[in-house]
C-alpha cells in the first residue's frame, strides 16, 4: 500500500459504514454493515503496521516525520466528541474510533514490550493524548498519571495482550471484533432446573393503597469544587470548578443549583434533593441509592478526596434517614483512579480497591445486617432480606465497566461476583423469596459483553424469583426490556433507572418514587420529580420548586409494569400512530430539561432510544431490527 493509502482507507471505510439517512437509527446497523466490517478488519492491520513505523520513527530520530504528522492530524477527533459515553457515538465513528486505538494503541504496547521506562511511557502517550485531542493537555496528564501503573502492570504481565484485544474491549462495537478466548470462555454454573421460556413474564399487580413506596437515587456527583459563576464552558471532562476562573461572559458561568453543560452538583443542590425526599416522602419504607457520588472530576482525583465527598453524603443520608433503610450501592466514579475496580489476583496492594470496601462496610452499617460485611469488605457488594419473602442483592457491577482496566488481566475474574449473585437467587428461589437486584451500571450500557451474556442466562433461569431491577449512570430516566436469549419474542424482565441527582449533561435533577406490590414485589407505579434548572438559576436565594413529572402508569396507560406489560408498551410505542407518545417517552427521559429540548429529537432519534430499551447485550441488534420494521412500516 502507498503510503497514503491507510488514510485513504480510513475516510473511505467510515464512510461506507454509515451512511447518513433518516431511517437508520445508531442502535440500527446500517445495510451491508458486516461486509463493511469485515473490511475494516483488514485496515486496521495496515493502519497499525503504517503508524508504528512512523511511531518507531519517531522515537529513534526525536522528530515527527511530516507523514506520521499527517496520520496524526487526520486522527484527531473533536472536541464535541470527548463527552458522550462510547455508547452514545454515532456508528459512523465506531470504526475511526478503533482503528486509532488499534494503530496508536498497537505503537505505544510495543513501545514498552521494547523496555520503554516509565518516564518514556508517560510522556510519549501524555504527547498522543494531546495531539490527538483527546483531552485537554492539563486532562490528559492528570488521567495519564492516575492509570498508568495499572495499565503498565497489566501489559507486562499479560505479553500475549494485543492492541486488537485491548480495544475490542473498551470499544464494544462490532466494528472492534473480539477473537481472543481468553475473554469469552468463561462462564456462570447455572442450575440446570428452571423451566423453558415459553411466554412474556405476566402481573396482575396494579397499583394499590398498600403498595410498599421505595425511592431511588442515583448519581448525584456531588463536586466539591463547585463554584457559581465559574466556568462552564471550559472543555474539560468537569467544568464550573474553582480551578477554571470566571469566564468574560456572564452566559458561560455556572448556574447556583447546577448547570446544564459539563458540571456536577454543588452541595446546595445535593443537600436541596435528599431534603426535599424527606420533606415529600416522610412515608417511604425503602431507599435505593445506586451510586456515583464522586464527580467527573476524573483527572484529578485521589482516596482522601473520595473518601471525603462519600462520607459526606452518606453523613447526609444517615442524618434525614435514620430509621429509614437505605440500601447503597458503588458506582464507577467512587474508585480511585476512576472506574478501576481491582479483579483477580493482582498482588499489589497499592491496586486494591479495599479502602473502598472498607469503607463502604462502615458507612453502610448504620442500615445493614451485620452478615452483610464480609461480601462488602470482599468486592463492594451484599444481599440482605428487608422483610420475610423479600430479598435486595446489591451488585458492584463496576467490574464489567469497559473502561475497568482489570477486565484486561484477568477477565475471568468476573465469574466470581456473578456465580455469587447465581448462588443467592437459587436460595431465594427455595425460600420462596422475591428479589430486588440493584446494580450501578445498566447491563445494556458499557458493561462487557461476556458479562452481559452470563447476567442474560442468570435471570433469565430466575425471572420468576427477579422482580425487579434498579439501575443509574446513565443520567436518563428510562427503562430496558430484557427478552430471552433464545425465544427473543417473550420478555423476562424490566429494568428501571433513576435518572441522576446531577444535570450533567442536559438533564434536569430528578428522583423516582416506587409503587411496590406488597406481596409480589413488583413495580405498579413509579413517579418520577424533577425541577427545571433553568427556572431554579433565577432564583438563586429561592429553593428549586420540584413537581411531580409523570406518573408512568397514568401517562401510558399500560396494563401492568410486568415485562409482558412493558414489552405491550414498546410495541405500541413502536407504531406510526404512537409517534407522539414516543416522543413523551424521549421527553421525559431527558427529564424535560430546556437544553434538550431545545436540541430535539425526530424521528431518527425516537427509533434509536426506542432501540435501547429493548437491546441487552453488545451486537444483539435483532429487537431493535423488529421494531424498526414496525417503526417504518
Amino acid at each position: 500500500m502507498k503510503q497514503v493509502g491507510a488514510s485513504l482507507a480510513l475516510v473511505a471505510l467510515v464512510v461506507l459504514l454509515h451512511q447518513p439517512s433518516p431511517t437508520v437509527a445508531d442502535r440500527l446497523r446500517p445495510k451491508g454493515y458486516k461486509q463493511t466490517v469485515e473490511k475494516l478488519q483488514k485496515f486496521y492491520v495496515e493502519f497499525e503496521t503504517e503508524v508504528s513505523r512512523e511511531f518507531r520513527r519517531w522515537k529513534h530520530d526525536g522528530a515527527m516525520s511530516p507523514r506520521f504528522r499527517e496520520i496524526i492530524a487526520s486522527s484527531r477527533i473533536g472536541a464535541h466528541e470527548r463527552a458522550p459515553e462510547l455508547r452514545e457515538l454515532p456508528t459512523a465513528r465506531e470504526g475511526a474510533f478503533c482503528g486509532i486505538c488499534r494503530g496508536f494503541g498497537g505503537s505505544v504496547l510495543e513501545l514498552r514490550r521494547e523496555g520503554a521506562s516509565r518516564e518514556e511511557m508517560y510522556n510519549t502517550t501524555v504527547e498522543l493524548c494531546t495531539m490527538l485531542n483527546l483531552q485537554e493537555e492539563d486532562v490528559c496528564r492528570g488521567l495519564i498519571e492516575l492509570n498508568i501503573d495499572p495499565l503498565l502492570y497489566i501489559v507486562d504481565n499479560r505479553p500475549q495482550l494485543t492492541s486488537a484485544s485491548l480495544c475490542a474491549v473498551v470499544f464494544q462495537s462490532d466494528a472492534c471484533t473480539l477473537d481472543d478466548p481468553t475473554f469469552s470462555g468463561w462462564t456462570v454454573d447455572v442450575d440446570p432446573n428452571g423451566t423453558p421460556v415459553t411466554a412474556s413474564k405476566e402481573g396482575t399487580a396494579q397499583r394499590g393503597p398498600n403498595d410498599l413506596k421505595i425511592v431511588q437515587l442515583t448519581d448525584l456527583h456531588f463536586d466539591p469544587n463547585y463554584r457559581t459563576g465559574y466556568n462552564a464552558n471550559c472543555g474539560a471532562p468537569a467544568c464550573c470548578r474553582e480551578s477554571q476562573g470566571i469566564p468574560e461572559d456572564p452566559a458561560a458561568g455556572a448556574g447556583h443549583w447546577g448547570d446544564y453543560r459539563a458540571c456536577d452538583t454543588p452541595w446546595n443542590a445535593v443537600e436541596d434533593l435528599i431534603d426535599r425526599v424527606v420533606q415529600d416522602h416522610p412515608d417511604a419504607d425503602y431507599v435505593y441509592h445506586t451510586g456515583d457520588i464522586i464527580d467527573h472530576g476524573i483527572w484529578e482525583t485521589s482516596i482522601g478526596y473520595n473518601v471525603r465527598s462519600i462520607a459526606q453524603v452518606i453523613d447526609k443520608l444517615s442524618e434525614v434517614f435514620p430509621d429509614t433503610p437505605v440500601y447503597n450501592i458503588l458506582g464507577n466514579h467512587e474508585a480511585h483512579p476512576t472506574n478501576v475496580y481491582a479483579l483477580g489476583d493482582i498482588g499489589r496492594n497499592d491496586f486494591s480497591t479495599n479502602w473502598l470496601y472498607h469503607l463502604s462496610a462502615d458507612l453502610w452499617s448504620h442500615w445493614l445486617p451485620r452478615a452483610t460485611q464480609q461480601t462488602i469488605r470482599l468486592g463492594g457488594y451484599y444481599t440482605a432480606l428487608v422483610r420475610p419473602g423479600f430479598r435486595v442483592i446489591a451488585l458492584n457491577n463496576n467490574d464489567c465497566y469497559t473502561f475497568n482496566w482489570w477486565i484486561l488481566y484477568q477477565p475471568d475474574a468476573l465469574r466470581t461476583q456473578l456465580q455469587w449473585l447465581h448462588d443467592v437467587l437459587l436460595q431465594a428461589e427455595r425460600a420462596g423469596e422475591k428479589v430486588h437486584i440493584l446494580a450501578h451500571l445498566p447491563i445494556s450500557s458499557d458493561c462487557f459483553s461476556v458479562w452481559q451474556r452470563e447476567y442474560r442466562r442468570i435471570l433469565e433461569r430466575f425471572r420468576d424469583t427477579v422482580s425487579g431491577q434498579f439501575h443509574g449512570h446513565t443520567h436518563k430516566d428510562e427503562f430496558n426490556v430484557f427478552y430471552g436469549a433464545e425465544q427473543p419474542q417473550y420478555a423476562v424482565g424490566v429494568a428501571w433507572n433513576g435518572g441522576s441527582g446531577t444535570a450533567h449533561t442536559n438533564v434536569n435533577p430528578n428522583y423516582v418514587v416506587y409503587y411496590v406490590n406488597p406481596d409480589t414485589y413488583e413495580v405498579t407505579d413509579f413517579e418520577s420529580f424533577a425541577y427545571n434548572l433553568t427556572a431554579a438559576n433565577l432564583t438563586p436565594d429561592e429553593r428549586p420548586d420540584w413537581f411531580r413529572m409523570y406518573s408512568f402508569q397514568e401517562e401510558f396507560g399500560v396494563s401492568d409494569l410486568s415485562p409482558a406489560g412493558v414489552d405491550e408498551l414498546v410495541r405500541r410505542l413502536a407504531t406510526p400512530g404512537a409517534r407522539e407518545d414516543l416522543q413523551r417517552y424521549w421527553e421525559f427521559k431527558v427529564k424535560l430539561a430546556d437544553a434538550s429540548l431545545a436540541n430535539g429529537c425526530g424521528d431518527t432519534c425516537l427509533l434509536n432510544h426506542l432501540c435501547e430499551i429493548v437491546t441487552n447485550q453488545a451486537g444483539d441488534d435483532r429487537k431493535c431490527q423488529e421494531l424498526s420494521d414496525m417503526f417504518f412500516n
